[in-house]
């Protein structure tokens, strides 16, 4: 006889059920994610496989972040992607969710981030029966995403790998991952059609198939240059030490595209400003005899003619096709470390002035700061962005949205570390700001997080506050409140295209609508009001919205002065401290 008298028979212990063909594909992904260092999951969910892969992220850990639209919780993921280097993670529902997370994925593409897409999709095994919310999910996919890959029946584990994989293989960008429990690709262990070639090798050496790393040509240029300018691009972000280590101290200007920004620190003597294809980095430009590109990708600059004499060498990890927009530019696919390794090896050969990069800067804000055009009762652009700057901590992070206000922004916010200014470069989407500070501050939750937004891109994301509301997110968000899409505004005044109303809004409040979703709000009108309304926000645990009533007089000039012929012209701090003198 078994067991105890008193306690009865012994009894076995119930085993658990076997996981479920859904069920595992979930535990693949996630584990997939977790093993690349992914530490949040984004997403709006519907049933089936969705439910599953939040279920599986909780069990292993991984925080799930709810949002209220799929372009923003796209964008929260790739901003994780850009912080951390590893795969961001979203989940969206099939159909109506995959479509509107189609604009985050693009810019995920575009921005070069890793990023997992994860969507159910009807069952290959119904596709004949349903056509209820069925869109063909892999040719949507192809069209903005790097590859497909169905996470299925057989051999999930594989599927998901591979996917997590293609994610961040250079040069890095979105997978799309379509859950099909039952379903099978022949031959593919789980791949759909557009990633079966890419099954056929490693992401690695597809990845590294366009390297020469012969780097004689820029060698050659630069032993005949004296005024050698580097530009540094999104490629550079992941040598950003090296690059640092490299260039710090050597005299030679060197350009940032807004991606790259802290590469180089604002406060040294090479940051020279920004390059953006536009005109206020022209005068540096036009006086340099060689211009050296390190990890630049042509997808961060405007389609603006590349106007310059100077002989362009740009050194790129991946064939990113920078010969075709740099007229008469040669791309050089290398290792950026061995690139700076023959830069080094010029070392105190350039004839620029002392700190020749950094006149360049100042010449450009001083102008910039110059152009300030404002009414009584309202603040102009460059009020906001400097206002806040002075109250904003060092380790503070700055997000911008696309339009009109980032003029002011870009060149006129300091950044001293990479990844402290964050910007949606390639795709240059509106809508990026606040979702992208509600990234960085789960992140970075003891450092501020700054938004700064126009009032078109707010509204496409307001609901966006709850989220930082329901996560107690040090966010604090700054509306440059013109009731109008003012870049577009200007864009019209000089074609004369549209309608009077085709970029104008109504007045609008957002700080009372921030307050009724328990937001800490003020609605400003001078530096005076922003910086008190700053320093309070400063102080909360929870997020701050700051409605600045801004004149928009003041853009055209702005816009002229970045992308215009007023760029061209340098002004007397760079005629007096940069241009080369006698001792050429």
């Amino acid at each position: 006889m078994t067991g105890n008298l008193l306690r009865g028979p012994a009894r076995e212990t119930p085993q658990p059920p076997e996981p479920t063909r859904s069920q595992r594909a979930a535990a693949a992904i996630v584990g997939a994610l977790s093993a690349a260092g992914t530490r949040l999951l984004f997403g709006l969910p519907g049933g089936g496989p969705n439910l599953d892969v939040v279920g599986a992220a909780a069990d292993a850990g991984l925080p799930f972040v709810l949002a209220h639209g799929e372009t923003a919780a796209t964008i929260m993921a790739a901003t994780c992607a850009d912080l951390t280097g590893a795969p961001g993670a979203v989940v969206v529902t099939r159909g109506p969710g995959l479509a509107s997370a189609v604009n985050g994925i693009a810019h995920a593409a575009l921005d070069r981030l890793p990023l997992l897409v994860i969507a159910d999709t009807v069952p290959a095994r119904d596709r004949d029966r349903i056509s209820h919310q069925r869109l063909d999910q892999a040719a949507l996919g192809r069209s903005v995403a790097k590859a497909v890959v169905t996470v299925g029946g057989n051999e999930p584990e594989r599927a998901a790998d591979l996917a997590v994989r293609l994610a961040l293989a250079p040069p890095a960008g979105p997978v799309l991952v379509n859950v099909d429990p039952d379903g099978r690709a022949a031959g593919s262990g789980g791949l759909t059609t557009s990633a079966q070639a890419a099954g056929n090798t490693t992401p690695e050496t597809r990845a590294s198939a366009g390297r020469r790393d012969d780097l004689a040509p820029l060698a050659t240029a630069l032993k005949a240059a004296r005024r050698p300018v580097v530009l540094l691009g999104l490629g550079a972000l992941g040598h950003a030490g090296a690059v640092r280590a490299a260039l710090a101290g050597r005299g030679i200007p060197a350009l940032h595209t807004y991606r790259a920004r802290g590469i180089l620190p604002d406060s040294g003597a090479e940051a020279a400003g920004l390059v953006t294809g536009g005109t206020m980095e022209s005068p540096l430009l036009t006086a340099a005899d060689l211009i050296i590109g390190l990890g630049v990708d042509p997808v961060e600059l405007v389609p603006a003619a590349w106007a310059y004499a100077a002989r362009t060498v740009l050194v790129t990890e991946y064939p990113a096709g920078s010969a075709g927009y740099f007229t008469g530019g040669m791309e050089l696919v290398a290792s950026l470390p061995a690139a700076l390794e023959v830069l080094d090896s010029r070392r105190g050969r350039h004839r620029w002035r002392p700190a020749a990069g950094w006149a360049a800067k100042q010449d450009v804000t001083a102008r910039l700061r110059r152009a300030a055009v404002t009414a009584p009762g309202s603040l102009t652009p460059q009020d906001v962005v400097t206002t806040v700057r002075a109250q904003a901590p060092p380790e503070a992070i700055a997000t911008v949205d696309s339009g009109a206000h980032m003029l002011a922004v870009m060149p006129l916010w300091p950044a001293d570390e990479p990844r402290r200014l964050l910007i949606s470069s390639g795709l240059a989407t509106m809508g990026y700001a606040l979702p992208a500070a509600i990234a960085a501050a789960l992140h970075a939750p003891d450092a501020p997080v700054i938004a700064f937004t126009g009032d078109g891109g707010l509204g496409m994301t307001l609901m966006e506050l709850e989220t930082a509301v329901r996560h107690r997110l040090r966010v604090i968000v700054v509306v440059f409140n013109d009731s109008a899409l003012s870049l577009i505004k200007i864009k019209q005044s000089a074609t004369g295209q549209g309608g009077a109303g085709a970029a104008s809004y109504g007045r609008t409040s957002f700080a009372i609508a921030a307050a009724a979703m328990r937001v800490a709000a003020a609605s400003v009108t001078d530096p005076e009001e922003l910086a008190a309304a700053l320093a309070a926000a400063l102080t909360r645990d929870g997020p701050t919205l700051i409605d600045a009533r801004v004149d928009p007089a003041g853009y055209p000039v702005l816009l002229d002065l970045t992308r215009g012929d007023g760029g061209r012209h340098a002004g007397p701090e760079w005629d007096a401290a940069v241009r080369p003198g006698s001792g050429e």
